[in-house]
Parts: C-alpha cells; sequence; structure tokens
C-alpha cells in the first residue's frame, strides 16, 4: 500500500498524460469485451468520464479504485426500504465544519486519493456542505456528489459545480413513479429526482444515476437504462441491495435474478452511450472474460481490473469518524477523531488484511483462478457470515 506523503498535495484537476492513457485503456476495455470489438459509445464523452474517474487505471467493484466515500451526514428526506445508513438524526454525531476539514486535508495527504465521494443520508441536509465541497475542491479533490436530487435545484448544482463537483451521482430506483417511489418511500419524489437530474445535466460535469437492484425492481432495469439514455446520463451504476441478515429474503436477489442483472447489464452496455458499472457484483467481469472472448490476456486483465476494492482501493468515512473498509462491512479500522486518516490507512492491521494480494479468502474465493480480477463481493460475503474474507455466497462464477 503508497505510504504517505507530509505535506503533499493534489494540485490539479487534471491527471499526467501516462496516466490518463491508463485509465482509457482500462475504460476501453470494457468496451471491447462487451461490444466484441470497436469503442462503445461512452468513449465519444470520455473526457467527462476520465474526468471522474480521478486516475484511475483499472475497474473496479466500484468503477474507481482509490477513493474515499465520506458519509457527511446520516440525516434523509426520504426511508429507503435498502438504506444502509440511519435515517435518525445524527447532528450531534457528525463531524463539526472543522473536523470535517481536517478530514480533507489528511485524505490529500495521501498521493493516491484524489477523488473523493461525499455522500448522507442527504448530503444537502447539512448546512454547511457548499463550505465542505469547496474546501474540497481547494484541494484539489475530483468530487463526486451523491444526492437524491430533491432538493437539488439548477441554482444549487451551478454552485456546486463552480467550486469543484466533476460528478453528481443521482439515486433512480426505477423507470416508473410507482416503482422508485415504493422503494423510496415519499409520493412524488420520483418526479423530484427527475427535476435534480435535469438540474444536475445543465452543469455539463459527467452526470451519474444509482440504480440499486434487488427483487422489487429488477424488471425496471432496462427501462432505467433506456430513460437515463434520454436524460443524457453519462454513467450509471448499477448497485445490488446487501441489506442486514434479518432482511436479506425480502430484497437480496437470487442467483438466478444475479444472472438476470448481469445479463442485462452487458446486452444494454452494447448501444448505451452510458457507461454501465455493475457495483456488489465483481464476478461481472470474469464472467465478460469468459462470455465474450476476450482479445486481452490475463496479464492484461489483471491491470485493467481490479475486482471488489474494499479497504485496499476504497474506504468509507461514517459521519462520526469510523473508518470501514466498505459502507457494507460495518467494521472499524479506526476513528479519525482519535488517530489521523493516514495512520488508519497505512497501518491498520484490519486495512492490511483487505490490502494483501492475493488476499487471504475462504472457500471458492480462495481458490478461485479469478481473485485478482474479482475477489467476490466482501461486503455480501460479510452480510451472510459476519466473517468478511469468507467466500461469496452469491458468486456466479461458482454456482
Amino acid at each position: 500500500m503508497a505510504q504517505s506523503k507530509p505535506g503533499r498535495r493534489v494540485k490539479s484537476l487534471y491527471n499526467p498524460p501516462s496516466l490518463v492513457f491508463k485509465q482509457a485503456l482500462s475504460l476501453a476495455y470494457h468496451g471491447w469485451i462487451t461490444r466484441w470489438a470497436g469503442l462503445p459509445g461512452w468513449m465519444l464523452k470520455g473526457k467527462k468520464v476520465l474526468a471522474t474517474a480521478a486516475g484511475a487505471t483499472a475497474i473496479g467493484c466500484t468503477g474507481y479504485p482509490y477513493h474515499v466515500v465520506w458519509e457527511v451526514t446520516t440525516r434523509c428526506n426520504l426511508d429507503c426500504i435498502h438504506c444502509y445508513a440511519s435515517s435518525v438524526d445524527s447532528t450531534q454525531a457528525e463531524l463539526s465544519t472543522a473536523e470535517g476539514k481536517q478530514l480533507l486535508e489528511q485524505i490529500a495527504l495521501l498521493e493516491e486519493f484524489r477523488m473523493i465521494v461525499i455522500t448522507g443520508g442527504e448530503p444537502l441536509l447539512r448546512k454547511d456542505i457548499f463550505e465542505l465541497v469547496e474546501y474540497a475542491g481547494k484541494l484539489g479533490f475530483h468530487i463526486i456528489f451523491s444526492t437524491n436530487g430533491i432538493l437539488l435545484t439548477p441554482d444549487m448544482a451551478k454552485d456546486l459545480a463552480r467550486l469543484g463537483v466533476a460528478n453528481f451521482s443521482i439515486s433512480l430506483d426505477g423507470y416508473t413513479r410507482e416503482c422508485h417511489e415504493s422503494i423510496r418511500r415519499k409520493s412524488g419524489c420520483f418526479q423530484s429526482a427527475i427535476d435534480g437530474i435535469k438540474a444536475a445535466a445543465q452543469t455539463g460535469v459527467c452526470l451519474q444515476v444509482n440504480f440499486t437492484a434487488m427483487q422489487q425492481n429488477l424488471a425496471e432495469l432496462p427501462g432505467l437504462i433506456d430513460l437515463a439514455e434520454l436524460l443524457k446520463v453519462d454513467i450509471i451504476m448499477v448497485f445490488q441491495a446487501v441489506p442486514p441478515r434479518q432482511e436479506r429474503g425480502a430484497l437480496e436477489l437470487d442467483a438466478e435474478e444475479q444472472m438476470r442483472l448481469i445479463k442485462t447489464i452487458a446486452e444494454k452496455q452494447k448501444k448505451t452511450r452510458a457507461l454501465i458499472i455493475p457495483v456488489c457484483s465483481p464476478e461481472y467481469w470474469p464472467w465478460l472474460v469468459e462470455h465474450r472472448r476476450s482479445f486481452f490476456n490475463r496479464s492484461i486483465q489483471r491491470k485493467t481490473l481490479s475486482g471488489c476494492g474494499a479497504g485496499s482501493g476504497f474506504s468509507y468515512v461514517r459521519f462520526d469518524g469510523d473508518v470501514w473498509p466498505c459502507n457494507f462491512i460495518p467494521l472499524s479500522a479506526g476513528n479519525i477523531r482519535r488517530t489521523a486518516f493516514p495512520d488508519i490507512w497505512n497501518n491498520s492491521a484490519l486495512l492490511q488484511e483487505f490490502s494483501d494480494q492475493p488476499r487471504r479468502l475462504k472457500g471458492t474465493c480462495g481458490e478461485c483462478s479469478h481473485q485478482r480480477i474479482c475477489g467476490g463481493c466482501r461486503g455480501r460475503a460479510f452480510a451472510h457470515t459476519k466473517d468478511p474474507f469468507a467466500a461469496d455466497p452469491a458468486c456466479l462464477l461458482s454456482h
């Protein structure tokens, strides 16, 4: 794992030519194996996608390795059935404005982190959110602003883009009002989300839609992708619901549904101009390699695909300063109120276990020849077994 370099700050939002080339190769790889040959349509607007990638040179579970997701609040104006964040008022435990700025400074000390995702809850419920975004922008971060879109107005979106937001990430869990609102549990939130997406689109920065696949909305995915095309979305991230043990049966996809999911993504990617990235489905990449007659050998696959990034290229900072390997793995590697983020990242025994390559995985994941480009979903393994290094119980490759 890279060592921190005290005093160093990222000075530019533009990547060195060598990194841009590696990013383009990595993203183009996805295009080749999903379309057999040639570049997919989203490469024509690759400048925005590459800016969002912020130096990533391999496609992982979340699309962009080496980034931090900061949950600035758990307060929300929705009550989604699949949300892993509590909707209770977390104001008293949230990092203060000063603590938030200190966190951003500490993350900026680490050369590998040039992207940060600001999320919640609903981040627009924080009164200091524009101040925090501005500070992150001044430190040189590529900022992904993750919101449900309800409160996002055209003026707000323009201000956030001016302050450094390179990507607006807005959730949409169906292409019909009935489906989206049954999951988000608020009347009128579908049209508000569409209005938020349109407001973000006016800024000209990268526009991303997040869809969380579950039993309730899997059939909506093709229509959602078509709707995203009409809205001129650049990236579609398809998450999977990874609920706690007691809620799994009501939401989680079974093996047959997971196969439908990845086949839908692969088929729709052939035609859509948006980049579709499955999250919590790292087996998607080796599945594509096996079923799309890849022109690239295993060595190049390992350089362009990185699988599950939990705790190795990705970490999650909770509203109270706890650092988790992933938002689906509620194990604390430390708290930034007691230990500086670079010390946690570089010295945490828990994160070291995640960063070891090859990881010491158990069962079928440990024996799998695709471990380096997949590794299974560590969050799903934890949800089922309470062991983040257990075999992914829902991996399609092992069924």
